[in-house]
């Protein structure tokens, strides 16, 4: 298991540090936003039969450009989870998998993203766009 401090020292090192995403999420639809991830936690899971160290990620969406923040807004109209989005949640794990690389080497950490949440001011952004669904 990786050491409470370890984990604490890499939280210290990511806290003010912000992440793209430029990709896909549901069916091939590519949007950009920012995000930033803080370790909650970890947990031993089995991959190919043998157990590995896995840890668990909050993800915190704190920006997007316009169509990001539209299909947010149709995510949070339909109460759909962002968690369940296959290629968002792919990426996501990628994405960090690679910004945590440097902090174990080559040793293999996987990486468990426990919720997809937005920030509080890019939630009340999302909630006051005027959506336009005939717009092209």
């Amino acid at each position: 298991m990786i050491s409470e401090k370890h984990i604490e020292r890499i939280n210290n090192v990511i806290k003010d540090m912000v992440f793209d995403y430029d990709g896909d999420i549901v069916a091939d639809l590519k949007i950009n936003f920012q995000f930033q991830f803080v370790i909650t936690g970890q947990r031993k899971m089995i991959s190919v039969g043998e157990y590995y160290d896995y840890l668990d990620v909050l993800v915190e969406i704190i920006d997007g450009d316009e169509r990001a923040t539209k299909i947010f807004h149709v995510f949070k109209a339909l109460k759909n989870n962002l968690d369940k989005d296959y290629r968002l949640n792919n990426h996501l794990t990628y994405l960090i998998g690679e910004e945590l690389s440097y902090f174990f080497g080559d040793e293999y950490v996987g990486i468990k993203i426990v919720k997809i949440q937005f920030s509080e001011e890019y939630d009340e952004k999302i909630k006051n766009i005027n959506v336009d669904l005939w717009e092209k």
